[in-house]
């Protein structure tokens, strides 16, 4: 009753039966007991720093300039105090009845932040307090930059405390809102400050975002895991990289390397370049935030353990374990009671791990170690969330919540301290002099210190330490001088020739990070893109390049992309062409002077990475400039198998739906590309009903290394041989590593075979394997929709919302519709009310009301944010001033200056049908039901188009019944949701 916000939700928490790791009855075992019971490496020993009632439920642990321990306390988790859900999906990500205010406003929550003093010097705490309570789902805190900073979704709190009392001067700041709150399990966390002066943070698999950049006012949006950061004085906030597993650590190590722990088996993590794409569960967590990535980086590769999860993660360099313990990666896995030890190994320009002894292993099954970190006096702090339970997989709160632990693992025989006092009462010099300290975690805060303290004194001695060529001091003393604001064009272009890889590497990161260059510096950076051997530098040219200006980036990136490095390593290539991806139109004539080249053809990495990705981006993207572009681009093929690469891009841009109408000079070129391939001849053996050639094309599908387009056509021509035995081979198309075009055409394929396999494979992998990414999902809902039995199982899923009726498109509701079944009716109209037919009195209501909205002579509307509007409601359907679908009618020619055209069209779409658009249904003999406009028809078949301009061919001898509808493919409700604000920026573009 306290969460339970509809009947949905209390179902599911009475019925869902809980996976994982759930809670038991076994007892606890007292602290002082637990800790003398761990198995421990040689050489090492633990203390217990902490335990219940002082501490419970540990999550997170920084340490502040004073090398004080502070703590957050997740006792609210797993559920927001003050919220009621209101719908779980299958995966238990919750929609609230509201978002949370921030604090002190709102409910107030059981969490809280405690910071712990060791007063004596003798490394124990002595003493410990509660800094902030009542707050609400929060992750992390990190203390600097003048106050207290609090990863509290949806908001990052700023909580200001000048005189460093541990007393906030105010009530916090919202510095960010709109982090997910869906599943508290995989929220926003572990804040970490970069050697940068940036804040970074992660956040989880299974929430989402929406977060508006202060600085710029770009609403930055994002589905699942990814690293992100944001600039205390300049306000910036993006994504620094995408993928992961379930995102709950952060690491930056000595060298500014961003890393984290996951959730998946067989790996200890991920390594983020800058502006990079990471693999993850694309149906489940959602797809990237740039649909034109073409690919992504996988999670470091491991040898050692394979049981999951290394979720926490922190990499050693604390100076006060033996030497080999340097840059090894300690990572607890909560799951199995353990802590592993892995080397860091290079594997070109990422790493890979290998296993070695472990430091920890436990039989107590409570001990849940969920972070790890490398504190001030060297040793290395684990949090200890104590319970039995571990699974978030359960909608209830019986967690232990009683107990949790903080262990410190030692040296055996040291007597480890934060020796080193308060880093903010420290001078200049003091300061300076940090840097050469072999704790990472003192320099770190040393450098910190020296920039928020503003210490713009030491830039003389800081430049002299860079010049000196010292390693790591080098390093410290460069990211110091880049907080005073003190890396000055001149001593950026004489470190870019640096000796030290790691120095060069940031020069080049942190002039991207200002996004501008003048040209002398350009001419630097591309004379380095030339003559530099360290991968990951490479890597790094293409990460700036992606973010400077097209005319200063794709210089440096085409010189990339000629380097024999680029080919050797598998991820130099992918991010060159994601910053190519990235100045694809805005760099358009530069990058078209540079593929008429015959010598760009001759660089493996344009032939073999970029070429057929660019086509298909342009493809895909649309409109006349984007077409013209794929003209330009087949035009300037050498030779026929460059010809072939850019026609399979092209393909793949479209294969599944309906290819636009196409610039003539691109037609032309298809059309002779294909005079001269000819058909495949495996392929019209298939289409004959060659059952041996049936065979051989069902091992050619199945093949992930054959030819894309092959795979494509032979799959596409499964759906009309009626032949069963390829259903297996389409089904296995849907599984995670293929490419979504294939998705597609598979499940189109699959709709003409009536097998009960096909709805409960499409069902079980909806939330997986089938993303919303490129219409795979939408697809897979028109094919349930077709028949009876599969639409029953189909709304069953949205009963239980493990199918979001909100995420349904209008057109395929339709189609519900035309099984004319009472039950499915009845789902219907509890599931979307909105999309019931209107009386005519209700539309001339709406019209009026609107016409009203838009005769207010205030504020002009935007057209430029009303295209942003037409693009997501309409374009998928109706082109205007050329660019769009051409389902429905061109908008272009039509009286747009008329509200009494453009109102009865929209709000009531049935009232008039023009002529060439109106919807047929189509019933075949095998009871499947299909609604589309008909454009193309002859005696022996029909193609009918349905709203996302994918076409299917239907044989006459097997229609039923094909009859006009008097129901528009256009659906009612289309203004639905839109502010006053957002109505007259859309009619502005719409009467422009």
């Amino acid at each position: 009753d306290q969460i339970s916000g509809s009947d949905q939700v209390s179902e599911v928490i009475r019925s869902f039966r809980g996976r994982g790791t759930l809670a038991d009855d076994t007892p606890p075992t007292p602290a002082k007991k637990a800790v003398g019971e761990f198995k421990v490496r040689d050489g090492f020993a633990i203390d217990l720093m902490a335990a219940e009632p002082e501490v419970r439920q540990p999550l997170f642990m920084s340490w502040d300039s004073r090398g004080r321990l502070w703590v957050s306390q997740y006792l609210q988790y797993q559920f927001p105090a003050g919220l009621k859900i209101v719908e779980y999906d299958n995966h238990l990500r919750a929609r609230f009845d509201s978002v949370p205010k921030p604090p002190p406003h709102g409910a107030k929550g059981a969490d809280k932040i405690t910071v712990y003093e060791d007063v004596d010097g003798d490394g124990f705490f002595d003493r410990s307090k509660d800094v902030i309570s009542g707050l609400n789902v929060s992750t992390s805190v990190v203390t600097g930059h003048g106050g207290i900073w609090v990863a509290n979704p949806p908001y990052l709190l700023f909580y200001p405390d000048k005189d460093q009392n541990d007393i906030p001067d105010s009530d916090p700041e919202v510095r960010l809102s709109g982090f997910g709150i869906e599943d508290t399990h995989s929220v926003m966390n572990s804040l970490e400050w970069g050697p940068d002066g940036w804040l970074y943070g992660v956040n989880g698999s299974t929430t989402t975002g929406k977060v508006k950049c202060p600085a710029t006012g770009k609403l930055i949006e994002w589905k699942g895991q990814m690293v992100w950061r944001y600039h205390p004085d300049t306000e910036h906030f993006e994504i620094y990289a995408e993928g992961g597993g379930n995102t709950f650590s952060l690491e930056i190590d000595s060298k500014g390397r961003v890393f984290s722990g996951t959730n998946n088996g067989n790996t200890r993590g991920m390594h983020y370049p800058q502006g990079s794409y990471g693999n993850k569960n694309w149906g489940k967590h959602g797809p990237l935030t740039n649909p034109y990535a073409f690919g992504y980086f996988q999670h470091m590769r491991h040898q050692g353990d394979r049981n999951r999860f290394a979720q926490a993660f922190c990499i050693y360099d604390g100076g006060l374990y033996p030497n080999a313990f340097k840059g090894k990666i300690i990572a607890p896995n909560s799951l199995h009671n353990v802590v592993w030890v892995s080397e860091l190994k290079r594997d070109g320009s990422t790493f890979r791990t290998v296993d070695e002894a472990n430091l920890i292993d436990s039989d107590d099954r409570w001990f849940r170690p969920v972070f790890s970190g490398v504190g001030p006096d060297g040793c290395v702090y684990l949090a200890d969330w104590y319970d039995t339970r571990l699974s978030h997989v359960r909608p209830v709160d019986d967690w232990h919540k009683g107990s949790g632990r903080i262990y410190r693992v030692k040296p055996t025989g040291s007597a480890p301290a934060h020796r080193v006092g308060d880093l903010t009462k420290k001078k200049g010099t003091e300061l300076l002099g940090l840097l050469e300290h072999p704790n990472r975690w003192v320099r770190r805060r040393a450098v910190l210190e020296i920039g928020w303290q503003n210490k713009r004194s030491l830039i003389p001695s800081l430049v002299k330490k860079v010049r000196a060529n010292s390693g790591q001091v080098s390093l410290e003393s460069l990211w110091a001088l880049a907080l005073l604001d003190g890396l000055e064009e001149k001593l950026a272009i004489e470190w870019l020739d640096h000796p030290d890889a790691h120095l060069r590497r940031w020069v080049v990161r942190l002039l991207g990070d200002k996004r501008k260059v003048s040209d002398k510096l350009d001419d630097t950076l591309d004379a380095l893109a030339n003559k530099e051997k360290d991968l990951e530098t490479l890597i790094q040219l293409a990460s700036s390049a992606k973010r400077f200006p097209a005319h200063h980036g794709l210089p440096i990136l085409q010189t990339l992309a000629q380097r024999h490095e680029s080919l050797a390593d598998g991820r130099l290539p992918l991010m060159i062409w994601w910053g190519i991806e990235t100045h694809s139109e805005t760099g358009r004539a530069l990058l078209r002077d540079w593929y008429r080249k015959g010598k760009t053809w001759a660089q493996p990495v344009f032939r073999e990475t970029i070429a057929q990705r660019l086509m298909r981006r342009y493809a895909m993207a649309g409109g006349e400039k984007n077409l013209q572009s794929c003209a330009d681009l087949l035009e300037a093929a050498p030779d026929q198998s460059a010809a072939k690469l850019l026609l399979t891009g092209l393909q793949l841009a479209f294969q599944g739906t309906s290819i636009p109408p196409l610039p003539e000079r691109l037609a032309k070129q298809m059309d002779s590309l294909a005079a001269k391939a000819g058909k495949d001849k495996l392929l019209m053996e298939v289409l004959r009903g060659n059952e041996k050639a049936i065979k051989q094309a069902i091992v050619v599908v199945a093949d992930q290394s054959a030819d894309p387009i092959a795979r494509l056509e032979l799959a596409k021509a499964f759906g009309s041989i009626n032949q069963s035995v390829v259903v297996g081979a389409l089904l296995k198309n849907l599984g995670g590593s293929q490419q979504s075009a294939l998705k597609r055409v598979s499940l189109l394929s699959l709709a003409n075979y009536d097998d009960p396999r096909i709805p409960k494979t499409i069902l079980s992998r909806y939330g997986a394997t089938l993303p919303a990414e490129h219409g795979v999902r939408s697809t897979a809902d028109r094919v349930l929709a077709g028949r009876l039995d599969w639409a029953r199982q189909f709304l069953e899923k949205i009963d239980l919302a493990h199918i979001k009726a909100r995420e349904v498109a209008p057109d395929v509701v339709q189609l519900l519709l035309q099984h004319k079944d009472p039950e499915i009716n009845r789902k219907v109209a509890h599931h979307w009310p909105d999309l019931r037919s209107k009386s005519s009195k209700e539309n001339q209501k709406e019209m009026a009301r609107i016409k009203n909205l838009l005769s207010d002579t205030g504020k002009p509307g935007d057209h430029i944010k009303g295209k942003a509007i037409f693009n997501e409601r309409c374009a998928s359907c109706h082109k205007l001033f050329g660019e769009g679908g051409s389902v429905a009618p061109d908008l272009t020619g039509y009286e747009r200056n008329n509200l009494d055209f453009w109102l009865p069209g929209i709000i009531d779409p049935s009232l008039e049908i023009r002529e060439g658009y109106v919807n047929y249904v189509a019933k075949t003999k095998d009871s499947r039901i299909l609604v589309g406009v008909i454009v193309e028809q002859n005696p022996q078949a029909v193609t009918l188009r349905d709203a996302v301009d994918q076409s299917v061919t239907l044989a006459r001898s097997g229609i039923e019944s094909l009859q006009a509808s008097p129901v528009s493919l256009m659906p009612p409700g289309l203004l639905n949701g839109l502010t006053k604000r957002q109505l007259r920026d859309l009619f502005a573009f719409l009467s422009k």
